[in-house]
């Protein structure tokens, strides 16, 4: 027998939570040459799902770390860098628009508004 719900409660709760603020985080590389290692994907640029990005990102990122290995015949001290390079900006850019398009918190709302008419 399927357990019941409280749906008046549930539906209370809904209605009185806060809506969740988008974070950003930037990072200004996505390799470790050291590991051997790249990050892509919502590993490497992590955005709002309202844009509805993240997967077409990430195949973004799986084709150019493809096509990198073969311009540098599968040398990851010259693709990992190059991967860096190429992507950083386009997952920064990303992150931006996820936030100042889709923010639904209003105080971060306000944040936005004032700090894009500070720098006019």
């Amino acid at each position: 027998k399927p357990f019941t719900l409280p749906y008046e409660e549930v539906g209370e709760q809904w209605v009185k939570q806060e809506w969740s603020t988008t974070g950003m985080v930037y990072c200004n590389f996505y390799h470790s040459l050291k590991m051997g290692a790249v990050i892509m994907g919502d590993a490497a640029h992590a955005t709002s799902p309202s844009i509805g990005q993240g997967m077409n990102t990430a195949l973004a990122d799986a084709v150019a770390f493809d096509r990198l290995l073969d311009e540098h015949q599968d040398d990851l001290d010259k693709a990992l860098p190059a991967f860096s390079e190429e992507r950083v900006k386009e997952g920064n850019a990303l992150t931006n628009l996820a936030l100042y398009a889709y923010s639904l918190d209003r105080r971060q709302q306000f944040v936005i508004m004032i700090s894009q008419m500070v720098r006019m």
